[in-house]
């Protein structure tokens, strides 16, 4: 049996092969070090063992592949989940929530690697990964979002929300800005908590992500002697991935896609990266797929606010889609 795979480029640094395994952590396990990565609801956490002796030759590995398919919903079934969303925020209280869905698309997984070092060159400002593990199959993606970067005491996090197509001239709604101030105002409020010291907020500013741009604020801050997994753990999940207030819409979430539809987002919107003693690379997993047997299912979501039209929501998760089928399509 092969060993478990980790592939990975950090933002203007050289891609990271590495052969070894995933061990599956307890819930509580939260000062864990080197690569690290959990599912969105936290209560799956992995941290990645090297096998030093061990080298990665992308010909010769079998990837660990689920036999099982996540399920994909049809544009029907999404825009009637949010409608049922938009129905029960008011009574719940929820000012935004994300409402994910997954797209399957037909890959050949030999082209593993192609697609990782096409996705390396297309987008070098993303945080790129490939992992297989039969802990829960192969992943690969590349997201544009930084959950956390610290080092020493000096850490940052950015608010990134709102989403329109590159190159159309379009003004920012106010739905758009209203989503993107909700993730800000939530990152800093979750910092306060934490007790960090001197939060620096820059923008926010219009940034692209392949064919789509997002609204985006940087949050510096003094980490305050605190850990910065700790924090990491405490920002997880945003409103970016979640929703506003955070736990009535984890719920929302779980009701509507897990227990109504049997939609488990499983590693997407969790967050993957680096951390050890005195620096850290953590990053919401977005923009990603899961690969199985000729198939790879890609995972996008959108942000329901009370102002939300839902077949507009439906054609943002298309959107966001191609960041990985425009690479398909190059292969």
């Amino acid at each position: 049996m092969s060993l478990d795979l980790l592939a990975y480029r950090i933002p203007n640094n050289p891609s990271v092969e590495e052969l070894g395994k995933f061990n599956s952590l307890k819930s509580d396990a939260k000062k864990s070090m080197g690569f690290v990565l959990t599912n969105f609801y936290a209560t799956k956490h992995f941290s990645f063992e090297a096998k030093d002796n061990f080298r990665f030759e992308p010909d010769e590995y079998n990837l660990h592949l689920n036999d099982q398919q996540p399920i994909s919903i049809s544009k029907s079934r999404y825009i009637n989940q949010g409608k049922r969303a938009l129905e029960l925020m008011p009574e719940l209280g929820i000012k935004k929530v994300v409402l994910s869905r997954i797209k399957t698309c037909a890959f050949d997984t030999t082209n593993y690697w192609e697609l990782y070092t096409q996705l390396c060159d297309s987008y070098p400002k993303a945080f790129v990964y490939l992992i297989s593990s039969p802990q829960f199959g192969t992943w690969i993606g590349a997201t544009p979002e930084t959950l956390l970067e610290s080092k020493a005491e000096v850490a940052s996090t950015m608010s990134l929300a709102g989403t329109k197509e590159v190159d159309k001239g379009l003004e920012w709604r106010s739905k758009e800005q209203q989503e993107q101030q909700f993730v800000t105002d939530y990152i800093t409020s979750e910092l306060n908590k934490q007790g960090v010291k001197d939060i620096n907020i820059k923008g926010p500013y219009t940034v692209s992500a392949g064919n789509i741009e997002h609204l985006r604020s940087d949050i510096s801050f003094d980490l305050n002697k605190k850990y910065p997994l700790d924090i990491a753990w405490g920002l997880h999940p945003t409103p970016a991935v979640n929703g506003v207030p955070k736990d009535q819409s984890t719920k929302l979430i779980k009701q509507i896609e897990l227990e109504d539809s049997r939609q488990d987002r499983s590693l997407y919107s969790g967050f993957i990266g680096l951390i050890s003693q005195t620096s850290s690379r953590l990053y919401v997993n977005l923009r990603c797929c899961e690969l199985t047997n000729s198939n790879a299912h890609i995972y996008v979501g959108g942000g329901y606010t009370l102002q939300s039209d839902v077949d507009s929501e439906w054609e943002e998760t298309e959107r966001k889609s191609e960041t990985l089928t425009r690479i398909f399509d190059l292969l």
